[in-house]
Formats: C-alpha cells, sequence, structure tokens
C-alpha cells in the first residue's frame, strides 16, 4: 500500500475514534447502531486497510461527514482527469459539408 493511503486511513481512524468519543459513546454503541460488529468498529479506529468501504460510509454518515465524501468524489472537481480529458480533445473540429440545393 501507498504510504500516503497508509497515513490518509489512520487519519481517517483517528477521526471515527475521537468523533465517537466526542458523542459519548462506546464502541459497542455504535456497532449497535450500525449493526456492525465490535471488532469492525475497532478495525475502522484502528486504520486497517481491509475494513469494507460500505462500512466506512455507515461511519462517515453516522458522524454527518457523508457530505464531505460526496464532496471528494464530485467528477467535476477532479481537475487531473479533466485537463487529460481537454488534451484528447480534438484541437479544431472538421467542417461538416451541407447539401446547399434547396
Amino acid at each position: 500500500m501507498f504510504q500516503d493511503s497508509e497515513k490518509q486511513l489512520l487519519a481517517l481512524g483517528e477521526f471515527f475514534r475521537i468523533a465517537r468519543k466526542r458523542r459519548g459513546w462506546r464502541q459497542e454503541d455504535v456497532a449497535q447502531r450500525l449493526n456492525l460488529s465490535i471488532d469492525t468498529i475497532k478495525r475502522a479506529e484502528k486504520g486497517v486497510k481491509g475494513v469494507s468501504i460500505g462500512y466506512v460510509l455507515d461511519l462517515l454518515s453516522l458522524y454527518n461527514r457523508l457530505e464531505s465524501f460526496r464532496e471528494m468524489i464530485d467528477p467535476n472537481k477532479d481537475s487531473v482527469g479533466i485537463s487529460l480529458e481537454m488534451e484528447r480533445l480534438p484541437k479544431r473540429v472538421a467542417g461538416q459539408k451541407y447539401d446547399r440545393d434547396f
């Protein structure tokens, strides 16, 4: 796994842990609210790579951060992808031949 990805997973896990504690919830409380195992909550809070993206989204929703995720994955904010797409566009559009016989 890329080092940056690993750091971000650890930061995400830390966010989950802090968000839970700020709300005064135990790991058991979060597990029950989301119908997940306590082990899954522990793994998410440790930033373990194998936690399902679906569970991560459930946790983000529980902590009212799902909108931040939506913003992050907005294709209109993919500046690199947009630039690459623009490079592939033709430089000029071929003219169309019109039948001028009315």
